[in-house]
């Protein structure tokens, strides 16, 4: 397996650089969708009528559903598709090559079929801006140098050697660290597994585990995470304290810290690719959650189509209700679920808005009410 997962990423590396890209239209701005904690645009394939789901996402490579690909017709090379154009609204990116290695079923939770990723190595092209405000992408040639606003970040970056990612560099307790500016991750940190030894010791000030995932990455095997509060996190001129991060096992070689979407929201994003500079223009000030309101539950769906509890923050409301790994959920706040709406129940449990959620959860008891009241996780941690 790992020798698999090496290989692929190889090819990738070889790959990567092979978009071919046109434009023709304005640089006007692309309507954008959020759904949980992802940005998609809806694209035609080579002029088709129907619009194709496509997540935004800077950590990412390109990819397109396999059966799509096959569907459409599209020339195969490989673990490589070659689409002749894809259209965004008023813009064409033409001649975009793509792997079709991603198994998206990892999206099916989402109630929402999503059919490729729009990833750094084909915005290599532009200059790329991303207001999650509107939310919009714009894509544009524009070649002039940044001029930040006051109150702004203008920062250099570096071009991740697999998928072209930019990579800026921030400090925790005034040690240098590299992260990766990644539109499709939760969370405003999200670090390595590996690296929670190491951190505890230098950075964190408390943290839980999880039992079972709360976050998993696709060619992983761990069976937990933890969600760390640090001491203090220096981002440009501007230094936090206190800032909540999850630490999960990532991909390799991609493991290394994310800087994902609860933080980069708060900004309108200007990523010149071109010149190697990220432009951070804040929409409201800069704020990091230091604790997470939750009734610490993950749910999922299983492949037989259920919908069972993946994961569970220790301590949390979820733990001490006596939820396991594994239980069904029946329905949510008088609600049949189904794969249709576990979305919704995702919204619930994420929203800091709803105090509450109820659940109705299959043992082999038989079906139990619960009543999950949410709580901070850290501050309820011993």
């Amino acid at each position: 397996m790992k020798r698999t997962v090496i290989i692929s990423f190889l090819v990738i590396l070889v790959f990567t650089h092979l978009c071919q890209v046109g434009n023709a239209g304005t640089d006007s701005a692309i309507p954008l969708e959020r759904l949980s904690h992802l940005i998609i645009a809806k694209a035609r394939i080579n002029g088709s009528q129907d619009e194709y789901n496509f997540v935004i996402d800077t950590g990412a490579v390109t990819f397109l559903d396999k059966s799509l690909a096959e569907e459409f017709g599209l020339k195969q090379k490989g673990m490589m598709a070659k689409i002749d154009s894809l259209q965004m609204a008023g813009f064409l990116i033409e001649k975009v090559f793509c792997f079709t290695t991603f198994d998206f079923r990892h999206f099916d939770a989402l109630g929402k079929p999503i059919h490729g990723i729009i990833g750094s190595n084909l915005m290599e092209r532009f200059r790329v801006i991303i207001d999650f405000g509107a939310p919009s992408i714009t894509f544009s040639s524009d070649s002039a140098s940044l001029k930040p606003p006051e109150g702004a970040l203008l920062l250099p970056f570096r071009n991740h050697p697999v998928n072209n990612a930019p990579i800026v560099e921030f400090s925790l307790e005034g040690d240098k660290v590299e992260g990766m500016i990644d539109t499709g991750q939760p969370y405003p940190l999200v670090f390595p597994l590996t690296c929670f030894t190491e951190y505890e010791s230098l950075y964190v000030q408390d943290y839980i585990v999880s039992k079972g995932l709360m976050e998993e990455w696709p060619m992983t095997s761990a069976d937990h995470n933890y969600l760390a509060r640090l001491k203090s996190l220096r981002f440009g001129d501007t230094e936090m304290d206190s800032v909540l991060c999850l630490f999960g096992e990532l991909p390799a070689p991609l493991s290394m810290p994310l800087i994902g979407n609860d933080f980069l929201s708060q900004f309108r994003l200007v990523i010149d690719y071109t010149n190697d500079r990220i432009l951070m223009i804040p929409t409201d000030g800069i704020y990091l959650e230091s604790d997470m309101l939750s009734a610490g539950l993950r749910p999922d769906l299983a492949e037989d189509g259920d919908v069972v509890v993946k994961g569970i923050w220790e301590g949390s409301p979820a733990d001490n209700a006596g939820i396991e790994l594994g239980d069904r959920i029946l329905s949510f706040s008088g609600r049949k679920i189904s794969s249709a709406n576990l979305i919704d129940l995702i919204d619930l449990l994420e929203d800091d808005e709803t105090e509450s959620v109820t659940l109705v959860i299959e043992r082999e008891s038989g079906a139990e009410e619960v009543s999950l009241t949410k709580t901070m996780l850290l501050r309820a941690h011993p």
